[in-house]
């Protein structure tokens, strides 16, 4: 368990539980570091029907054994996709991160323990790479994640494989609850872990997870570097105005476009605080420092960013 020095045993944590095995283990390692202010925070997404409900009393039960606080809700996450336009694991997991925002607010603990493990990562690596991500995808989960919201996600076992963590709950003989949704070929997930890698390990003859591992390791380093050198670029003294207006100067014409990206990156989505700021946005805004680039294009929200006299603004 891999545990970041701004987690105290002492200090109250929120931890996301879900009642199966990754969660009841990530629960039970934490009470065997001495964690004794856990407070358990358990959203029923209502999408199993009585299992889900089934789930949450057993969160409950177990809370109340282990002498822990425990927070539980319900949405109907469905119907929040269907009226929003959302997938489900879109819908699904914006209510989650809604419900642990507000149990961060009503405790003023800041610091939520998610349980994923190495195969999550693999898995989501995967899929990102599936998806054309760059080097931020490709480099998956972070072990700490903050969110614009002020909520720390960390993930101490991000490193774990889930053969560990069976025997862990094995030899604690720990109860979990079992999610029928794994095995459903519906989920892409389900489909990656039950079929893509098992397949990868069969033409490769090796287990491949620790070399996807690797891939994301190296991407989140090369990914850091960039990042660290655009976020250099754009502080640096004249770069931008108070208007928060971006200069064009030489440096930012000589930059390689790896970098000039997050630059372009950064100021949309930090500076201007602008949503759905993609990678089609990002290469429309580059295009402007071009001599023949357009002095104007769209931006999402009906936002509009805009070239003149060695300028760039958003209005």
């Amino acid at each position: 368990m891999n545990l970041p020095d701004a987690c105290k045993p002492e200090e109250p944590v929120l931890l996301a539980i879900s009642g199966g095995r990754d969660s009841v283990a990530l629960l039970h390692l934490l009470r065997d570091a001495g964690f004794s202010q856990l407070i358990l925070c358990h959203l029923n997404h209502g999408l199993r029907g009585k299992e889900s409900l089934d789930d949450a009393a057993f969160v409950r039960r177990l809370a109340k054994k282990l002498g822990v606080k425990c927070e539980i809700e319900a949405e109907d996450v469905a119907a929040v996709a269907e009226k929003k336009g959302l997938s489900t694991e879109t819908a699904a997991r914006e209510a989650r991160h809604a419900f642990l925002l507000r149990m961060a607010e009503k405790y003023d603990v800041w610091v939520v323990l998610l349980a994923h493990h190495a195969e999550d990562q693999a898995e989501t690596i995967l899929a990102n790479v599936c998806r054309g991500s760059g080097l931020a995808g490709l480099a998956g989960m972070h072990t700490v994640q903050r969110l614009d919201t002020g909520l720390h996600l960390v993930r101490p076992l991000l490193h774990v494989r889930r053969g560990e963590i069976d025997a862990y709950l094995k030899a604690k003989r720990a109860k979990f609850r079992e999610d029928s949704s794994n095995t459903s070929p519906k989920h892409r997930r389900n489909r990656l872990r039950h079929e893509a890698l098992p397949l990868l390990n069969d033409i490769f003859v090796r287990d491949v997870v620790p070399q996807v591992l690797r891939l994301g390791a190296l991407a989140e380093q090369d990914d850091d570097a960039l990042q660290r050198q655009a976020v250099a670029f754009l502080t640096a003294d004249g770069r931008v105005k108070e208007d928060r207006s971006l200069v064009i100067v030489p440096e930012l014409l000589a930059l390689h476009p790896a970098v000039s990206s997050r630059v372009f990156a950064l100021w949309l989505r930090d500076v201007w605080e602008l949503p759905g700021i993609e990678h089609d946005v990002i290469e429309a805004a580059l295009g402007m420092l071009a001599p023949d680039g357009a002095a104007k294009i769209n931006l999402p929200g009906d936002r509009h960013l805009r070239r003149k006299a060695k300028r760039l603004w958003v209005e």
